[in-house]
């Protein structure tokens, strides 16, 4: 009878330890895969980190609201277009084919000021489709706003105190304040830059460019 109680003890004592160990590694299995999880999702956020100067959240924000699968951001159709003379400094916000010629033709470094400050910047100007393409965040820096561009969805976003203005490369579409609104042409990548036309960045922030032959300079003005 002795040796029987030994050996169920002996039994119990087995099957707890077996036990334990078997809630042990699940335990240790439910830790690795969340600890797996959250490395993945911080290590998918670090991968990001490189490419972008801003936050996160607020980047993925506009890749979900403007993806390329998304209706709301594709080209404006340009069969239906406005009939009137389109300025290279002003942005008329409709789409139109009757251009005026441009101050020059070849692309080049030029100077771009603000009056009544004294602050101007060098800059690349290219010709292209009857308007005069600058780098969006260059300029929008130099007139005082913010701007933060999203390599991943290829999306500028620039920001003052009274605009908030939205471009991406490829498209001839902007939303100045939330309102889905014609680019003269499309803007485009280039040298670590998105290029877009000097009257939907300048207009857009509340300034108009001039340009100056003599000096090879273009000098903005707050709009009337």
């Amino acid at each position: 009878m002795k040796n029987k109680k030994i050996s169920v003890a002996a039994s119990l004592l087995v099957v707890g330890l077996l036990t334990n160990g078997m809630q042990a590694k699940a335990d240790d299995d439910d830790y690795n895969h969340d600890g797996y999880e959250k490395h993945e999702k911080y290590e998918k956020y670090d991968d990001h980190d490189d490419d972008y100067d801003h936050n996160d959240d607020y980047d993925y924000e506009y890749e979900d609201d403007y993806d390329d699968d998304d209706d709301q951001y594709q080209n404006y159709d340009t069969t239906n277009v406005v009939n009137e003379k389109g300025k290279w400094n002003i942005w008329t916000r409709s789409v139109v084919v009757d251009k005026e010629v441009l101050p020059f033709t070849d692309s080049k470094q030029v100077v771009l000021k603000v009056t009544g400050i004294n602050k101007e910047v060098n800059l690349f100007a290219m010709p292209k489709d009857g308007e005069i393409f600058v780098p969006g965040k260059t300029v929008a820096k130099l007139l005082g706003a913010t701007a933060t561009y999203y390599k991943t969805s290829e999306i500028l976003v620039i920001q003052n105190a009274n605009h908030e203005l939205i471009y991406r490369a490829g498209k001839n579409v902007a939303y100045d304040n939330y309102v889905k609104t014609p680019l003269p042409a499309h803007a485009f990548y280039l040298n670590n830059e998105l290029y877009l036309p000097i009257s939907a960045i300048t207009n857009g922030l509340g300034f108009i460019a001039e340009w100056q032959e003599e000096n090879q300079q273009f000098v903005c003005q707050p709009l009337n």
